[in-house]
């Protein structure tokens, strides 16, 4: 997983990368997260955890004398870098507090933004990296076929283990090929075509996911619609569209666990519709323990 890291390295300012790619190995396969702020130690998330990087390359679990500090300069140096030095071109991405990269990584933004929602400066980075972990969805693929939720924390795995669901659908790993339709907002679940999605999989590149969702239908005719995090109506809309024309929903939600995803309206409101028969909830930062709620067990907690 080394080869990762080092490609979410690549458009950082040399200043950060010359330490960063020296870090080790175990490490970087590990590594979830690169964050930098301005004028504090360079972290890196591992398995949920903080861990500082030292000058001479080292990582520590607790703040060490020597940390890696990312000045403002190197802030501004990374995201010209990570925009291909054209950030007016990622101004709506920038908007919504992300910067699309290659291979499925993402980077985060933060800073002050205007009224009208654009960059003014930049105060933190935090670069997300993709895994493509084949087969890692196979155990729950039954369940996807009528419906599913991909519910868990941040960093649990929720578009990896989507990612590999379609996949496993679109090369016939159901017991049929099907043709899977995929709104990828933030080219994450693609990685911009880089990720393998299968042989059967159309991608969908937009921001809106309710008009990516209508233009699929009419136009892909898919057995099944894929996106992450249904965040609006107009998204909860798209998808009862989807559900009434007959068309398989696999999508994800945040939740910290059982109770808080039943407290949210709209995970509540997708079920309602019944688009959603199963739930695959993943425990923190690991893609081996997942529960699987049944339709049963679902109405229990939506509709009493």
């Amino acid at each position: 997983m080394p080869k990762e890291f080092d490609n979410a390295i690549l458009q950082i300012s040399d200043k950060i990368k010359r330490t960063l790619q020296f870090i080790p190995d175990d490490i970087k396969h590990d590594c979830e997260e690169i964050r930098l702020r301005i004028k504090k130690p360079v972290c890196l998330t591992i398995g949920g955890n903080v861990m500082f990087v030292c000058k001479n390359s080292a990582v520590s679990t607790v703040l060490p004398p020597d940390p890696l500090i990312a000045t403002e300069e190197i802030i501004n140096e990374s995201l010209a870098l990570l925009c291909n030095n054209s950030v007016y071109l990622h101004e709506n991405e920038i908007k919504q507090g992300f910067v699309s990269l290659t291979d499925g990584n993402r980077a985060g933004v933060c800073g002050v933004f205007n009224a009208e929602g654009m960059l003014v400066s930049v105060s933190s980075i935090n670069i997300r990296i993709a895994r493509q972990i084949f087969d890692c969805a196979k155990n729950i693929l039954p369940y996807a076929t009528d419906g599913l939720l991909v519910a868990g924390p941040p960093g649990s795995g929720k578009t990896t283990i989507l990612r590999d669901l379609i996949r496993l659908l679109s090369n016939g790993e159901g017991g049929r090929y099907y043709r899977v339709a995929v709104i990828d907002s933030r080219r994450e679940i693609s990685g911009g075509g880089k990720l393998d999605t299968g042989v059967n999989t159309d991608i969908f590149y937009t921001t809106d996911k309710s008009i990516g969702a209508q233009m699929a239908i009419r136009t892909m005719f898919p057995n099944f619609i894929a996106f992450d995090e249904i965040g609006t109506t107009a998204e909860l809309d798209s998808i009862k569209v989807c559900f009434n024309a007959g068309v398989g929903i696999i999508t994800t939600t945040h939740c910290k666990c059982k109770e808080d995803l039943f407290r949210r309206q709209i995970p509540r409101d997708i079920i309602k519709c019944g688009a959603i028969k199963y739930v695959a909830l993943l425990g923190e930062n690991t893609h081996k323990k997942i529960q699987i709620l049944t339709s049963q067990e679902i109405e229990k907690y939506v509709f009493s």
